[in-house]
């Protein structure tokens, strides 16, 4: 951007400004520095090392491109440090590394965003880097054996930019800023332009009836006085993003309207002072219709996002850490819940919301866990008992030491997974970006074919530039690039209120095309709390023997079998001992340790009678759970558990088939096991002594057959076979590997939520291929309207406004109370 550069007034000579951030150089502050031979003039030093860098890493077209309506860089930009230390709960764990969430302050243009990208991308150790133009919001994957997260913010700073971690309440505010001035911006030009409508209306009304020219010309430039402020300042936003577009030769919406509006205002100001007609009110309207349309769509999305906001919120903004004094008592102290550590140990009082997860320390109290299992009844919680940030302490305090704080907590993670979902694209927004983007330069095109077309045929210029701007205006693919994301931010904001989580748009779509569902057995159609129903011993073993051998194996476990075991041992009062420390747990299959007793072994009968060791034929009934337990290759006995189906389980399974999807149960478990959960759920087909490698090679025949499988689990020998479904499904409870590998995560162990998401997705499916249609209809039809010169500029502007309306409004129908 070129800046007029102030006099001086003291010497009536230009003020100097800085190289880098434009300026005006304070007396006493000129810093030069030479750079390649040329002396540079800088504000301070820190403008001095930013254009080095920027410079050095052969991005110097930087500064032609920039598009700065004003000079300066944020306050305090080159003073802004973080240390690693208050990073650490900003930062969360990724397959590629360690990703960072930043808002960025200072960010301008599409060549700030450019810049930014670039040069972190080009430093060692980052792997990747996003900057969101119009949230700010900077994602940051990198290797921290290379780089840490201060040095990552220190980079941007160093760019002349300021740089904090991303918080809700940052956000918030960002947020609440563009609110305010698009507001601003739409009252200032809904006021003004019904003004202009009164002057224009005396204008109009002149033409038929008469007037004096000196009203006339009184009347022309009042118009222009209240046109001139809607259009430079009111429509701003558009006008920046055309003059963008063409600076980065990407023509897109922005460049359509802001060439419309200019030409009927640019050509209002030329027939201004050659005594034609003025066409203010269109370019003035045509703003105001579009910031209506932009109202909506804020609306929207505000609506949409409701729910990661309602999910951060749950969280206390303080917690009560306990630590000790120099007289070696114990005090709390009140500190940010951003600034909990793992293994800080905290106090919830008694109407408190946990801060962070963790596990009872101290205590026992009754905890609502509704928000995070719907369960509508509290659960008492006490010693060794998990709870999860977010959940109400309702009875006692409690002291809990924390095991995820910040970004690790429940909270954050689900939050984010949400915001993610509402950012990936589905492939159906791919095909609508593509068609936009081929789009807007044939409307340019048919804009230039009608101006020239209609002067050939002998119509005067003002109606040839009329109906031009018409085909502009109208044409804009607004409603098009509004169709796909806005029903997906719809959506999975509404998904998430219910407890439903998707990891992105495009696991949306895939489910509303899924043709088959599969369920793992236990945890997953069952309550995975299994009950110890007997204990089967081998002759010189007692029951007490067999259970306390198992319990050594399974000590320290999360399994809900080796939960189950423990708490028999626990009930017959006999001594484990041991931690369980060093045990090799095989997924699908059971458990091996060695101890100071010999090898212990607990698991399925092929697991246990590996190496040619004698398992009795027992008979019994099959369809119970089996925990076979061996030391040093004898078998001692079999601990025989059951598991109660989940309560809405058969309602679920019904509404699946009733939907088209055909079922069924992957399980490791006995054939009669599986056949009995399969009868009485009425599942189509029970395959069983299934590994995680079978279950996934069950799911990769389907696919081969041209299924599209939605797989249904919540442990870690669901994993492979989450990953290798069209859609993986972790229910609430699963454990953190499959919660890693699903596309599609149930917050509540509710598989009544697995129908409610896929008539979700079928809806939000439907809401898409409709407000395509309907974009491509609107477009096509006013299109010709606007050629054929049927169409005014104002009328053009409300229509255009109107498919917004219609497109959003219509995807807000998927925020209703019923799916």
């Amino acid at each position: 951007m070129t800046m007029t550069p102030p006099k001086s007034p003291d010497s009536g000579k230009e003020a100097k400004r800085c190289v880098h951030c434009m300026l005006v150089i304070p007396p006493g502050d000129l810093v030069v520095s030479e750079y390649e031979g040329e002396e540079l003039e800088f504000c301070c030093n820190g403008c001095v090392i930013a254009y080095k860098i920027i410079h050095g890493a052969g991005l110097a077209d930087f500064y032609t491109k920039r598009k700065w309506t004003e000079p300066g860089t944020p306050s305090g930009v080159f003073e802004q440090r973080y240390d690693d230390e208050y990073l650490k709960k900003f930062l969360f764990d990724t397959p590629e590394g360690k990703e960072l969430a930043l808002l960025v302050d200072g960010v301008r243009c599409a060549s700030c965003v450019w810049v930014i990208e670039k040069i972190l991308s080009t430093t060692a150790g980052i792997k990747r880097a996003r900057l969101s133009y119009s949230s700010h919001l900077l994602s940051v994957t990198f290797d921290p054996e290379q780089i840490t997260g201060a040095e990552v913010v220190a980079t941007v700073c160093s760019l002349g930019y300021l740089a904090r971690p991303y918080t809700a309440t940052a956000a918030e505010e960002i947020e609440k800023k563009n609110n305010r001035s698009l507001m601003v911006r739409f009252g200032t030009a809904a006021f003004l332009s019904m003004q202009l409508m009164g002057f224009s209306i005396a204008l109009y009304s002149g033409e038929f009836h008469g007037i004096d020219p000196e009203s006339r010309i009184y009347l022309q430039w009042a118009a222009f006085a209240v046109a001139t402020p809607v259009v430079f300042y009111c429509g701003w936003p558009f006008i920046s993003g055309g003059v963008r577009a063409i600076r980065n030769r990407a023509p897109d919406m922005d460049l359509l309207i802001a060439l419309g509006v200019g030409a009927s205002y640019g050509y209002s100001v030329f027939s201004l002072f050659t005594g034609g007609e003025v066409y203010f009110d269109s370019s003035a309207m045509i703003v105001t219709f579009l910031l209506v349309g932009r109202l909506f769509e804020n609306l929207a999305r505000r609506r949409a996002v409701a729910g990661v906001h309602r999910l951060m919120g749950l969280a206390p903004d303080t917690a009560h850490r306990v630590e000790a004094t120099g007289d070696g008592e114990v005090a709390t102290v009140d500190v940010a819940s951003g600034d909990l550590a793992r293994d800080d140990l905290i106090r919830v009082l008694p109407g408190e919301r946990f801060p962070a997860d963790g596990v009872v320390e101290v205590g026992g109290t009754e905890v609502d866990e509704a928000v995070v299992t719907g369960e509508p009844f509290p659960v008492m919680r006490t010693v060794g008992d998990a709870v999860t940030s977010g959940t109400m302490n309702l009875t006692t305090a409690v002291d809990v030491r924390v095991t995820g704080a910040g970004a690790d907590s429940f909270i954050s993670r689900m939050a984010r997974l949400v915001e993610g979902a509402q950012t990936r694209k589905p492939p159906v927004q791919r095909l609508a970006d593509r068609v936009s983007a081929f789009f807007v330069p044939l409307v340019l095109a048919i804009a230039t074919s009608t101006f020239i077309g209609w002067l050939a045929m002998g119509a005067e210029t003002s109606q040839a530039l009329l109906n031009a701007v018409s085909v502009l205006v109208v044409a804009c693919p607004c409603a098009l690039g509004l169709a796909t994301p806005t029903a997906i931010v719809v959506s999975t904001g509404r998904a998430a209120s219910r407890g439903i989580l998707f990891r992105g748009g495009d696991v949306l779509e895939r489910l509303g095309k899924v043709t088959r569902a599969s369920f793992d057995k236990t945890g997953t159609l069952t309550l995975g709390k299994p009950d110890v129903m007997g204990v089967d011993t081998v002759e010189g073993f007692t029951s007490q023997e067999v259970v306390r051998i198992a319990a050594i194996a399974e000590a320290g476990s999360r399994h809900p079998v080796a939960r189950a075991i423990s708490q028999e041992a626990g009930r017959m009062g006999v001594a484990v001992g041991g931690s369980g420390g060093g045990a090799e747990n095989i997924p699908g299959r059971g458990v091996r340790i060695a101890t100071p007793e010999g090898e212990i072994k607990v698991g399925s009968r092929d697991f246990v009678g590996q190496a040619g060791v004698d398992v009795p034929a027992w008979q019994g009934n099959e369809t119970q759970l089996q925990a076979w337990v061996a030391k040093d290759s004898v078998v001692m006995g079999r601990i025989r558990l059951e598991d109660k189906l989940r309560p809405e389980a058969v309602s679920a399974i019904s509404e699946l088939k009733g939907l088209g999807l055909p079922t069924a149960i992957l399980t490791g478990d006995s054939e009669a096991a599986g056949a009995l959960i399969g009868e009485t759920l009425g599942v189509d087909e029970v395959h069983a002594r299934l590994d995680p490698e079978g279950k996934s090679r069950i799911i990769g025949e389907e696919q081969e057959r041209g299924e599209r499988v939605l797989m249904v689990g919540d442990g870690i020998n669901d994993a492979v076979a989450l990953g290798a479904s069209t859609v993986g499904c972790a229910i609430g409870g699963a454990t953190d590997v499959a919660l890693e590998t699903a596309d599609l995560i149930m917050v509540r162990p509710d598989l009544g939520r697995i129908p409610e998401a896929i008539i979700l997705s079928r809806r939000t499916l439907r809401v898409i291929r409709q407000n395509l249609g309907w974009a491509f209809v609107y477009n096509v039809t006013t299109l010709f309207l606007a050629v054929a010169g049927k169409l005014a500029p104002i009328h053009a502007a409300a229509a255009m406004a109107l498919s917004s309306i219609c497109v959003v409004g219509n995807s807000l129908r998927l925020a209703g109370k019923k799916v």
